[in-house]
Parts: C-alpha cells; sequence; structure tokens
C-alpha cells in the first residue's frame, strides 16, 4: 500500500512552506526573476487595447519600449531601439543588393548573416565590459533607473541572483553592462537574431511588399512585448496581418478563457519551482562541479540517477511552455491569434514528429532558412541535418558540446528517416518475408506505438546528457552503465 502520509506531505508540503505574502522575497526573487518577466506587462495590456486600428503600431511600440526600459533598464531601452533602427536600414539596402545581377550571388546574403551574427556576438560581448568603478558606483546611486528589475536599489524590487546589497560596509555595486547583457535567452537578443534571419531571408525572396516593410511595422514586429524575450518567433508577413484584423476578434467572451490561459501558464511556473527546481538544484546539485555531472557516484539511488535529467528536461518545459501560455493569454485579450509554440511533445513518437511539436516556431525557422537552404532533402541529407542541429545548439549556448549535441541530433533524425523511407519501400512491396512481418508487427496496436514513444523520447531526453552537461555526460553516461552491470556481476558470481 502506499504510504499516503507521505504522499500529502510531498504534495501538500511545498505549498505550506512557500511564502505566498511576500511580494519581494518569493514572487519577485523567484517567480518573476527570469522568463515570467513578461508579467509585467499585464498592467499595459489594457493600455494597448485603448489604441485603434490606426494607432495600434505606435501602441506597440511605446508599451514595448516602455516594459523593456522598466524590466531590463532605460540604457537597454536605447540599445533596443538603435538595434530596430538599425537594422530596419540594413535590411532595406540588403533589398536593394539582392536584386542585383553584378555581384555574387552569394555575397548580400552572406553579409546579411555577417551583420545578424557580428551584432549578436557583440551584444553578448558587452557582458564582459566593466566600468571604471567609480563611475558605475555613480551611475547605480544616481541613476539606478539604467539597471534592469532586481539590480537596482529600489525598495519594493529585488537584487539580482548573486549580487550583494550595496552596504555601508562597501559592497559593490554590480556592475552594469553584466546586469544588461547577462543571458541573451532572456533579454531577447537571441530571438532578436533570429527573427532577422527570417526577416532577410523573405526579403531574398521578394515575400514582403516594400509597402509593408515602413519602419512603423518593423519596430512593431521587434518592439511587441509579450513575445520579445524568449518568443514564439512570429512570421513578419503574419504579424501584420493579425495587427490589421486584432481587432475584429476583441471580444468579452474570450476575456475569460485569456485569462485561463495566463493563470495555467503561471500554474505550471509555480508546479515546476515547487516541486522539480528543488529537486534539481539541491538533491542533484546539477550546478556544482560535485554534483550530478561533476560526481554522479555519489547519488545513491539509482532511479534518481536515471531520471535526473529527465528532471531537468521537465523542468524546462514548465518553464518556457508555461510562459509561452501566459503570452498565448495576453495575445487573446489583444485578438492576436499566437503561433503555439509547444503541441504535447512528450506524445511523440519520432524524432522528426517531437520536432514538430517541440519549440516549434523556432524548429520551423531552422527548417525554412537554414536546414532547405544547405540543401534539404534534395543532397547531402545526414550533412544538412547535423549543421542546422550544430546551428541550433550553438544559438543557445556558444560551447564546443552544444555542437556534438547537435551532431547527435542530427544523426538521429537522418535515421528517424532512412528507418521512415525505408519503411515505405517495404509496405510498397507486395509480397516477400518482411512487408508480412511488417504487416503482423502493425496489427499488434498499440504496442509499436507504444515502443515507438519510448524510443524517441530516451534518445531525445538521453541526448540533453550532453547538451546540459558538457563533458560531464561521459561520467553520467557510465555509472548509468557501470551499475547495472555490477549488479548482474553480483548475481552470477
Amino acid at each position: 500500500m502506499p504510504d499516503w502520509a507521505a504522499v500529502w506531505e510531498y504534495v501538500w508540503g511545498p505549498i505550506a512552506a512557500t511564502p505566498w505574502a511576500s511580494w519581494r522575497d518569493f514572487w519577485l526573487q523567484q517567480v518573476f526573476s527570469d522568463r515570467f518577466r513578461v508579467c509585467f506587462f499585464l498592467p499595459l495590456a489594457p493600455v494597448l487595447l485603448l489604441f485603434s486600428r490606426r494607432y495600434l503600431r505606435h501602441g506597440i511600440i511605446l508599451t514595448g519600449l516602455a516594459f523593456v526600459a522598466y524590466v531590463f533598464g532605460a540604457l537597454y531601452a536605447l540599445f533596443w531601439l538603435g538595434s530596430c533602427v538599425l537594422f530596419h536600414r540594413l535590411s532595406e539596402q540588403f533589398a536593394i543588393e539582392a536584386k542585383r545581377k553584378d555581384v555574387l550571388q552569394w555575397g548580400p546574403p552572406l553579409a546579411a548573416t555577417g551583420c545578424i551574427v557580428g551584432w549578436l556576438l557583440i551584444s553578448q560581448a558587452f557582458e564582459h565590459l566593466d566600468l571604471w568603478t567609480n563611475w558605475n558606483d555613480w551611475l547605480y546611486f544616481h541613476a539606478p533607473w539604467l539597471y534592469p528589475v532586481g539590480a537596482r536599489d529600489f525598495p519594493w524590487e529585488p537584487y539580482w541572483a548573486g549580487v550583494t546589497r550595496p552596504t555601508p560596509n562597501g559592497d559593490p555595486p554590480p556592475q552594469l553592462f553584466r546586469v544588461l547583457f547577462h543571458d541573451p535567452h532572456i533579454i531577447g537578443t537571441a530571438y532578436f537574431a533570429i527573427r532577422m534571419l527570417h526577416y532577410f531571408s523573405e526579403i531574398k525572396r521578394d515575400t514582403i511588399p516594400r509597402e509593408r516593410r515602413t519602419l512603423l511595422n518593423f519596430m512593431a514586429y521587434l518592439c511587441y512585448a509579450p513575445t520579445l524575450m524568449q518568443g514564439p518567433i512570429e512570421r513578419f508577413p503574419q504579424f501584420q496581418d493579425e495587427m490589421d484584423t486584432c481587432h475584429e476578434r476583441r471580444s468579452w467572451p474570450n476575456v475569460l478563457p485569456a485569462l485561463g490561459r495566463m493563470a495555467w501558464g503561471m500554474s505550471k511556473c509555480l508546479a515546476g519551482l515547487l516541486y522539480l527546481a528543488p529537486e534539481v538544484s539541491i538533491r542533484l546539485d546539477v550546478g556544482s562541479p560535485e554534483g550530478y555531472y561533476g560526481h554522479p557516484e555519489r547519488i545513491e539511488s539509482y532511479a534518481w540517477l536515471y531520471f535526473g535529467i529527465y528532471l531537468q528536461i521537465y523542468l524546462l518545459y514548465l518553464l518556457f511552455s508555461g510562459y509561452c501560455d501566459i503570452t498565448a493569454g495576453i495575445a487573446r485579450l489583444l485578438g492576436y491569434r499566437q503561433v503555439e509554440n509547444f503541441k504535447r511533445p512528450w506524445l511523440a513518437t519520432s524524432m522528426r514528429d517531437f520536432w514538430r511539436r517541440w519549440h516549434i516556431s523556432l524548429s520551423m525557422i531552422l527548417r525554412d532558412y537554414i536546414y532547405i537552404a544547405f540543401g534539404g532533402n534534395r543532397r547531402h541529407v545526414t550533412l544538412n541535418l547535423c549543421l542546422t542541429f550544430i546551428i541550433c545548439g550553438v544559438w543557445h549556448r556558444l560551447t564546443p558540446h552544444v555542437a556534438l549535441w547537435g551532431i547527435l541530433m542530427g544523426l538521429m533524425v537522418a535515421v528517424n528517416q532512412w528507418w521512415v523511407q525505408w519503411m515505405k519501400r517495404v509496405e510498397a512491396t507486395p509480397t516477400g518475408w518482411l512487408p508480412a512481418a511488417r504487416r503482423g508487427v502493425c496489427r499488434l496496436w498499440p504496442l509499436p506505438q507504444i515502443l515507438s514513444w519510448a524510443l524517441t523520447m530516451h534518445c531525445f531526453v538521453m541526448s540533453l546528457l550532453v547538451f546540459f552537461g558538457g563533458w560531464g555526460a561521459v561520467r553520467v553516461a557510465w555509472e548509468l552503465t557501470r551499475r547495472p552491470l555490477a549488479w548482474l556481476a553480483g548475481c552470477f558470481g
């Protein structure tokens, strides 16, 4: 019989121990300290509803820049505004260069790619730029509005994780550029670059008319606050179409479903923070050299060792999909049909199926503008897949081991494609033992689907050992293998 008291303690214990009434110590410091800063846009959503169809894009730009200025600091808002203006001018010049016949065909696209990648790398390099101490101290105490939420000395806001509160004892204020550009996937620069990849590619294909490429439309596309930080990554034409027609879809019956979607997203966030985050950070200690990836042999339970990587990706899924639910709820209030970013990925029965369900907006952009550009299914399919996933991995984290993850993922998807093609040829064969065996296996439904699902989940999740742990994945994999072998040796020894 299950120990119901232990189950109740596990379910209720974190809820009872959480300081729900502490706005600063719990909500601001834990819940709204990462991607869920999007909730700071909620007070601006009713303001955006006041703008008429004609001035909606003006409202999107104003509220978006206000959101960026409050959450990331006024200096970062200026950086974002300058980046928008700069890339609009670059895109218009690219539209001219891409049509020229007296230059190399790949010249303008390579130049545009260099501008996008260079801008992203420079923005990441800003994190390592330290101001002189006297300058930084003066700015911190006299212009705190330059600093992002959590790093400035306002009494109602928390401090940045790991940053010591300035005190009369001489603890230093945080460095301005370190807290402004600390993570491209939180501050939106990584997603800005992906949007520019899409936008420049569509200009090259001549699918965006000149009259739609105005600075107003361009800035509204990049300043729409709910998806500015981490997507979903909307396509420029679809975004403009939605903005043109969203007033027609606004209605009072949409309010409750929109609020329900936002509540569902926040529930995912809280579930992850209350139940999975403590296990990942304390029991597994994944952030420490002495923890899960550094010394897996210290984890006594084989179940915790095996499912440790599952806990990490499920936590990421709850937080990321919860964020997307909140942005979708805000969009529904505005009458804007936002693209769905997740479609029950844990039900996928193949690697191809999984990438059609997981981070869909990014997956489709990688497919349309990188995989197909390399040649797609026409030639060198395996190489194209590996290169696409290497770029995907490096975009997430600029380290060698994510490139290795890209190669592993590309090979797995290639094997999946080869298997699908082979099975089609087998099904097209009317006679023979192999077609007969396949038809026999298909009659065992749902067993083949269950096995396909289990294989897909294991392949994807276990590949994340490399993605999350780097070379520590070797130690975890060895420990996962060593213990069953030792157990078997003990049984037969």
